[in-house]
């Protein structure tokens, strides 16, 4: 992971050379010094990163190279941001009252410009010295690309061809299931609740899926329905989002369950459960309360539905039903668990030399045996290895599992230490470049059905994944989460029916091990309002916050916030970069946020126009549920990097067009554009003005239109076109067809 650190400082203090070239005159000879330093030391991080788990010596310079990098990134950010400030407080020199003003200013500027550069020659002397230390302790220098773990496009595709929604691969389960489906179909009325309970990681949600999908159970059920519970959920989303499965509800079906009141939605999902067979699945229920706020939505004892259940504890599964039945997959034999690790490392066309196939073969069964019949910890070691094509390479791993499974192999209750360790192995063979990636995922609650397109978008805005030669970032950041998925490490939640992904989720056991890492390297700090009476974004919560690289505070769980009297976020010189990308309600701090890249507001946020600097946010690229009664939508032109935007309840159509010309950035930058719930009647001649926006793909229209202009008045690059509610007289097909570069059909609701 320092590497990894290392390197995002190198290629950030490569931007702040050319963005902020004006404001480190005077440093940058010394910034292009300590640059080169750092990446000379990058070359011994590689070797020095794979060792560290031999030494506390090596652990430490590691650490200590980390906060050398952390320390570099800071001083100068932190100068350029001061210098820009006095820049644009001192102004124009052109009267003799101001001349004081700017000696003093030039003198500040002096004194400034010593300062960082002996802060700079202290860390240029403290990263020589480390650099000879990891010499001395005979860490190699490894060539950039050397030792990588990225494979190429082919060797990539098995990995990704697994599904993690049900996984036919699963080996062990075939009894379970027989057993679960024969408990589940039985006619009386007295077991109401089937549980699934065991540890984390023994295959309770594989399992249950398996009884999902069973073809005797979808035979007998009238209606199945599945809830993934976790330790934080919300009882209302829970409710209503069963009541839209067991109903199979259209668009406008949804929208009336969503605005029923909750009496309303208890009392629906339990009648239809009365009135039909229906069978319900609850996945990881982690508390006896939580069953007590959904009990009331259940018919137990009174009908022929059922629920499965899976919990990691007896006592949550006893308690839902005390007639109920309880089930523990037990750990797979040794037999059993080979078998799942040869199914997940070997491809099925391996057509390497059988010698090499026989080695593997024996240092994959003594792999097996020591992952203690858990099948997460087997699959999980199972996408490593599946990485690995060489029998060295199958050595090493050997080496570091055994090592890494000395603990917790006594009891049954003391695996999840040891399967940590194994999960840890995945992470410490990660590319560098997928570390900081992987630790990001932090930020996310347990179970959270992490969105593609957010994500991406998150790990771009905080500089975490760059553009690579022709790629642009985001197309880089997919193919980062294209191989933690092939790894194993990020699940598959949905896809998209092209197959691309459209939501990803870590396993728990994945996750403690993300923030274990992210804690150890300072990477990310999780503060849960949940569990404070007052708070302050910038008050440090741990003994590590005073160099904690990112804060994720969770708002949902907390409740209203109206005794909070203040939420400051900390600026850009400050020691927390947690500007590049927020999802906060405050409207007092949005126009301080010059960096900002990402907005989403919420749906509902009034706010008064005068606290909103729209002008500030130079950098923002993308803006989402901009309300067109409450601001002004001539202020967007201001925003010239933007490339994706809603806007809502815009009164007229014409406002908005009058922004676009072809002097205006965002006319030129705007790629994707959503204008939802236009007031007014669209006309031709306005719609004839999108035709300036040359480099728009994606376009959706929310409101009525008079005419389509001709084709060639449209935009031009268009691949995605919506129009809501258009009540267009004529059929707009013929027009439309001629849009060459559309790759979907265009959705319309005349």
């Amino acid at each position: 992971m320092a590497e990894a650190i290392v390197s995002f400082a190198v290629e950030r203090l490569g931007d702040l050379l050319i963005q902020q070239a004006s404001f480190l005159h005077g440093v940058s000879d010394k910034v292009t010094e300590i640059q080169a330093e750092l990446r000379t030391m990058k070359c011994f991080l590689r070797d020095a990163d794979a060792r560290q788990y031999e030494s506390e010596v090596i652990r430490n310079w590691v650490a200590e190279i980390r906060e050398a990098a952390y320390d570099t990134e800071d001083i100068i950010e932190t100068y350029a941001s001061k210098a820009a400030l006095r820049s644009r407080r001192s102004g124009l020199q052109n009267n003799l009252n101001n001349l004081k003003r700017y000696y003093a200013c030039f003198l500040s500027d002096f004194k400034a410009l010593h300062e960082v550069g002996t802060e700079i020659d202290a860390i240029k002397s403290r990263i020589s010295r480390l650099t000879a230390s990891l010499q001395s302790y005979n860490i190699r220098s490894i060539a950039e690309g050397e030792g990588s773990g990225f494979r190429t496009e082919s060797q990539r595709l098995p990995r990704r061809a697994y599904s993690h929604v049900v996984d036919e691969d699963a080996v062990g389960v075939e009894d379970g299931v027989e057993i679960l489906v024969e408990q589940l179909m039985k006619p009386d009325k007295i077991c109401s609740v089937v549980s699934i309970y065991g540890m984390g990681g023994l295959g309770k949600t594989t399992l249950a899926k398996k009884v999902y999908h069973h073809a005797h159970v979808r035979r007998h059920f009238d209606h199945v329905a599945w809830s993934s519970i976790s330790q934080y959920f919300n009882v209302r989303d829970v409710v209503q989002g069963i009541l839209i499965q067991l109903t199979s509800a259209n668009e406008e079906h949804k929208k009336k369950i969503r605005n029923m009141r909750d009496e309303e939605l208890f009392e629906s999902v339990y009648k239809i459960q009365e009135e039909k067979k229906c069978l319900l699945i609850l996945d990881d229920m982690w508390k006896i309360g939580d069953w007590e706020n959904l009990k009331p939505a259940f018919p137990l004892h009174k009908a022929g539905s059922k629920i499965l259940l899976t919990t990691r504890i007896q006592a949550v599964a006893s308690y839902a039903d005390p007639q109920g039945f309880l089930y523990q997959p037990e750990l797979l034999s040794e037999e059993k668990s080979w078998e799942l690790l040869r199914t997940k490392a070997f491809p099925r066309d391996d057509k390497r030399d059988p010698t090499t196939i026989n080695q593997m073969e024996l240092l994959g069964k003594e792999m097996a045996k020591c992952c203690g019949g858990l099948p997460l910890a087997i699959v999980v070691l199972g996408g490593l290895l599946a990485t690995k094509h060489h029998t060295y390479e199958w050595e090493r791993v050997h080496k570091h599992t055994k090592s890494y499974l000395r603990k917790g192999k006594d009891k049954y209750e003391q695996q999840g230490s040891g399967v940590s360790d194994v999960l840890a192995l995945s992470y410490q063979d990660v590319p560098y470049q997928l570390k900081s990636c992987f630790l990001y995922l932090g930020h996310f609650p347990a179970d959270h059905e992490i969105h593609t397109k957010t994500l991406v978008q998150m790990w771009v805005a905080e500089g975490i994944v760059s553009r690579v030669g022709e790629e642009t970032s985001e197309d880089v950041a997919e193919g980062y989460l294209d191989e933690l998925i092939g790894r194993c490490m990020v699940q598959v939640g949905r896809r998209s029916s092209n197959g691309r992904v459209n939501t990803c989720r870590l396993h728990d056991l994945m996750r403690d091990l993300c923030l274990s890492k992210a804690q150890e390297e300072n990477f990310l700090e999780i503060v849960n309002l949940q569990q404070m009476e007052t708070f302050s974004f910038s008050m440090p919560t741990t003994r590590t916050s005073n160099k904690v690289r990112r804060r994720a505070i969770y708002l949902d769980q907390c409740g209203p916030l109206e005794s909070v009297e203040e939420a400051r976020l900390p600026s850009k010189n400050e020691d927390e970069d947690a500007n590049s990308y927020v999802n906060l309600n405050p409207q007092n701090v949005i126009g301080r946020m010059k960096w900002l890249r990402h907005l989403y507001l919420p749906l509902e946020l009034k706010v008064d126009n005068s606290k909103v600097q729209w002008d500030n946010l130079s950098n923002l690229e993308t803006l989402k549920n901009f309300d067109g009664e409450q601001w002004d939508v001539q202020d967007l032109a201001q925003l010239t990097k933007l490339r994706k935007l809603l806007i809502k309840n815009i009164k007229s159509f014409k406002e908005f067009v009058m922004i676009l010309n072809p002097s205006c950035p965002i006319s030129n930058n705007l790629e994707s554009l959503v204008l939802d719930e236009v007031r007014a009647t669209m006309e031709e001649t306005d719609l004839r003005q999108l035709s300036i926006c040359q480099h728009l793909y994606k376009l959706y229209l929310g409101g009525a239109i008079s005419n389509l202009p001709e084709h060639h008045h449209l935009p031009p690059n268009l691949t995605k076109l919506t129009l809501w509610e258009s009540r267009l007289r004529q059929d707009p097909m013929p027009i439309l067809e001629k849009l060459l570069n559309l790759t979907t059909r265009p959705v319309l609701m005349l």
